[in-house]
């Protein structure tokens, strides 16, 4: 099982992260308010990270850059950020004054087509700001109520991202529209996040594409100075990383559960890729860091989910 490796950084630690803002977590949901970073590490960089939630993030001061399903997007002061469940996330780098906004969501089939790729990134007016605040704010008072109600900030949340959608439609009608190749690099990279880590052939992303294998193979070389199986192999190496990081599973399980032939299949693309067999990597990782699996209290998880 993958734990939430952002929920059991707040979790095991919470009073250390109080002093970066306000934290609230609960039941299989947490949110940050006026959250800043500094300098300490919240996200590791080069370390991918599957999320088991959706977050919404509104940023406030400073600038990020983060990939998002193979994709590098950055973002700044006024913007708004979803990312939805099972989104593969890896931080670049963000400002000392990097600040937001951010809470979880579970998204139902109704949020598949809002955030393309897995993302999506509002530059919003002033009076967009003022909406969007007003929203987070009052889910902000709902949770620390005396008669906290999950029901309702699902509600809320539903609301905030019913208005997200609204303004990306906007936005997206007043922008020329980009051209085929583009669009076909971009369901591409969101096919290969979301199939790599079990198919690893150049027909199966063709065939999801309705697309010859050698049309296909041309068009990613030729748009991105990478080969298909490049994207396929650099996605595969990151979900083993996700694995290998946070899971206690073996990495003869990790191989069964990618559909590797055996273990020393899937440590020998790892170690080509990396430079380490995954052994070396989990032994880095474990070592780094307080919130790996074996240091959780057994009675905090349940299903994925974390009771305070």
């Amino acid at each position: 099982m993958l734990i939430d490796s952002i929920a059991v950084k707040l979790l095991l630690d919470k009073t250390k992260w109080q002093e970066n803002g306000q934290v609230f977590v609960s039941d299989g949901f947490f949110m940050l308010k006026d959250f800043k970073l500094g300098g300490r590490e919240f996200l590791v960089s080069s370390q991918p990270y599957r999320l088991l939630e959706g977050r919404i993030v509104r940023v406030l001061k400073g600038s990020a850059c983060y990939s998002f399903n193979l994709v590098e997007y950055s973002f700044s002061a006024g913007d708004l950020v979803v990312f939805l469940a099972d989104t593969l996330i890896e931080k670049r780098y963000h400002s000392d004054d990097f600040e937001f906004n951010a809470l979880t969501f579970t998204a139902d089939s109704d949020w598949n087509d809002m955030a393309s790729g897995g993302f999506l990134r509002l530059s919003m007016t002033e009076e967009e700001q003022e909406i969007v605040d007003g929203h987070i704010n009052l889910i902000w008072q709902t949770i620390r109520g005396k008669n906290f109600m999950p029901k309702n900030v699902s509600l809320l949340t539903r609301s905030l991202l019913l208005y997200a959608s609204s303004c990306r439609s906007q936005n997206v009608s007043l922008r020329p529209k980009g051209s085929r190749r583009s669009s076909i690099i971009q369901r591409f990279l969101t096919l290969v996040s979301q199939h790599a880590a079990l198919e690893r052939t150049v027909g199966f992303y063709a065939e999801q594409l309705c697309l010859a294998p050698h049309y296909l193979c041309n068009l990613v070389k030729e748009e991105t100075q990478k080969t298909v199986m490049d994207w396929v192999t650099a996605a595969a190496v990151k979900e083993i990383k996700v694995w290998l990081a946070f899971s206690d599973e073996t990495i003869a399980s990790i191989a069964d559960r990618m559909n590797f032939s055996c273990a020393s299949a899937l440590t020998k693309l790892f170690k080509r890729a990396t430079g380490q067999t995954p052994a070396e990597y989990r032994e880095i990782c474990y070592a780094n860091s307080k919130t790996m699996p074996q240091s959780l209290p057994a009675d905090i998880i349940r299903n994925g989910c974390f009771d305070v």
